[in-house]
């Protein structure tokens, strides 16, 4: 995961070994300090102090001056790069990322970044090799075995992820986004006790942890504990609304279960119109719309719902959704 004090940290540790020439590579060819190397030097500790502060445009400021300078400084290419993804200018980032990997090509915190970056844009692939070039030049690096974790997540390898979140918390790793992102390899390879524990390290740890409050709330839709994956959803959708799509689906889903149709049918709507192309989203607003008495509008969401998992070829979704239908036109409500 993107962290940019846990990459200061690893970068900081390299100061002593890589050069701040203007003529050599990244890497120092021999210890002499001379003035020109301690004015480097001193642009470089500047560019630190305003990445440390989150000052992220301005830190792209002081590097660009500092690489025309020294425009062979692998370090100075990466921290620009980890500066520009931390604004979410990931094809950018990138760029200075290949460049520095160009001229530095054992420098292995490069492909731990790239690998990060890679993910972004979802180039899981590019991102895995980056991961595992990581992994071979530092075996004991906790953090490139986090984002693998984190790529073999996105490529839905949960066994794998889970056995590099493992090595990661095993190599030192001890933030609430790894517990809980264990937990949540946990959960969907079906280790729910150790993944209930992971949880609450997680929230422990950082009350307010997405990641955590995703995992645990999934965690308890899947024992039919309703209320308490409901009240997750709702700490996890306030802290940011626009990026909780797939949770308004799940807490109108747990609405649902309990008959709180009202509510499920606003969190539903909310679902349907961010993904209209999920007929998932309109069988699950079917129930709500019925429940509410809404029995037009719920034949309407299961015609939209069976025509798209028949398009799907999912013949078991639309063998649900004739059920639903059949029960409708039997008087009863819609089993979801």
């Amino acid at each position: 995961m993107r962290l940019p004090v846990a990459r200061l940290a690893f970068l900081g540790s390299l100061v002593a070994s890589l050069s701040f020439g203007s003529t050599g590579g990244a890497f120092a060819a021999d210890g002499a300090a001379s003035s020109a190397s301690n004015d480097a030097a001193a642009g470089y500790v500047i560019a630190q102090r305003l990445f440390r502060e989150r000052k992220f445009d301005e830190t792209i400021v002081a590097l660009d001056a500092f690489l025309a300078l020294h425009p062979r400084d692998a370090r100075a290419l990466v921290l620009r790069g980890d500066a520009k993804a931390d604004l979410g200018q990931n094809e950018l980032a990138l760029k200075d990322y290949n460049v520095a990997i160009g001229i530095a090509p054992e420098y292995q915190y490069a492909y731990v970044t790239r690998c990060e970056t890679r993910l972004q844009l979802d180039d899981t692939s590019g991102a895995l090799a980056d991961c595992n070039t990581a992994v071979r030049l530092d075996p004991t690096d906790a953090l490139a075995y986090e984002d693998r974790a984190d790529v073999q997540f996105a490529r839905e390898t949960y066994d794998l992820a889970l056995a590099d979140y493992d090595k990661a918390i095993e190599a030192g790793r001890s933030s609430a986004y790894v517990f809980a992102a264990r937990c949540d390899s946990e959960r969907l390879v079906g280790k729910r006790e150790r993944a209930r524990a992971d949880c609450e390290k997680a929230l422990a740890l950082d009350p307010k942890s997405r990641r955590g409050l995703w995992a645990r709330a999934r965690i308890a839709l899947l024992e039919q504990r309703y209320v308490d994956g409901i009240a997750d959803l709702n700490a996890y959708i306030v802290q940011n609304p626009r990026a909780s799509d797939t949770a308004y689906y799940f807490r109108g889903l747990a609405y649902n279960r309990i008959m709180s149709y009202r509510q499920a049918l606003d969190d539903l709507h909310t679902y349907v119109q961010r993904r209209p192309s999920d007929a998932d989203g309109y069988k699950e607003r079917a129930v709500a719309r019925y429940g509410v008495g809404d029995k037009e509008g719920a034949l309407a969401d299961l015609g939209i719902a069976q025509s798209s998992y028949r398009k799907a070829a999912d013949g078991a979704a639309a063998e649900r959704v004739a059920e639903m239908l059949r029960a409708i036109a039997a008087g009863k409500p819609p089993p979801p």
